[in-house]
């Protein structure tokens, strides 16, 4: 099989994979009414990493024995592994690729930032109350189903997951660039995160589903204003928006992003203002995030 074949391969079974955890322990929870029947501490609702821990450890294997395969692939102590991967991406250059990463702030960024700080001043003022209010509207149990899974994109282990897929198979296959997507998707998350939780310690803004009124305040841990999902959503896929060659790439990491961000408007956890910023972190850190050359 060749390298193309196999490099398409590992992302089919890690794009299934990922569908996996997002309904992670359905499977489990549907096998046992179909034919066990036993009493377990999990349903529908659970999901990965957050109930019931010690049912998670079937998908932790499976995600063993996938991240196995592609390091199998990289050729450790494999003289033909060796040669294959001497023009493309190894442990080394890792390191590499991360020094070459640098923050590149400019006249662009600040106007970036502007135009973002404007549209979400405009949303927070005339779209938050109506966009809440729709959310009421078209709330039904279809709608909870699909943010329920939405959610979790944005969510738990997912990101993570995304970049330790593109730094192994860049390693695996030869991908530098998939390398450099990892290591700015991972400096791009991070920096995105820890903006979150300063802008959400300073503005306090309480959640929609706490029915207080949009210009109330809370407790930082409670706060609404951004949304950590959305910021994440948004750093990782934004990456692979502004550096990805493959439209079909750019387009599914979009529309991803785009349903966490809907998902926590649809779930009152945030108002359309507070994802709007969000996104626009998120975006900014892909940005800035550049590959010196």
């Amino acid at each position: 099989m060749s390298i193309d074949a196999k490099r398409r391969l590992a992302s089919a079974a890690f794009v299934a994979l990922l569908i996996l955890s997002i309904f992670w322990p359905s499977p489990v929870v549907t096998i046992n009414q179909l034919c066990c029947n036993a009493a377990l501490p999990i349903d529908e609702l659970s999901f990965l990493g957050r109930e019931a821990p010690a049912w998670d450890v079937v998908f932790w294997c499976i995600t063993g024995v996938f991240a196995l395969a592609l390091l199998q692939e990289c050729g450790a102590g494999s003289p033909a592994g060796a040669r294959r991967l001497r023009g493309g991406a190894t442990f080394r250059e890792i390191a590499q690729e991360f020094r070459a990463t640098r923050l590149r702030i400019g006249i662009s960024t600040a106007i970036a930032f502007i135009v973002s700080a404007f549209i979400v001043a405009a949303i927070w003022i005339y779209a938050d109350a109506p966009a809440t209010a729709w959310s009421e509207r078209v709330a039904s149990g279809d709608v909870q189903d699909w943010i329920r899974f939405a959610n979790r994109f944005g969510g738990g282990m997912n990101p993570v997951m995304v970049i330790g897929f593109f730094l192994l198979a860049g390693l695996a296959y030869a991908q530098r660039h998939w390398v450099n997507y990892a290591i700015r998707m991972a400096l791009a998350g991070a920096a995105a995160g820890v903006i979150v939780q300063l802008v959400k310690f300073v503005v306090g803004r309480t959640r929609p589903e706490l029915w207080l009124g949009p210009f109330q305040h809370a407790r930082s841990s409670a706060s609404s204003f951004p949304s950590g999902h959305t910021v994440g959503a948004f750093a990782l896929a934004g990456v692979l928006m502004l550096n990805s060659e493959s439209k079909a790439m750019r387009a599914i990491a979009a529309l991803l992003a785009l349903s966490v961000a809907v998902s926590r408007v649809l779930a009152f956890r945030h108002w359309a203002s507070d994802v709007a910023a969000s996104a626009a972190v998120g975006m900014i850190a892909a940005a800035i995030m550049q590959t010196r050359k």
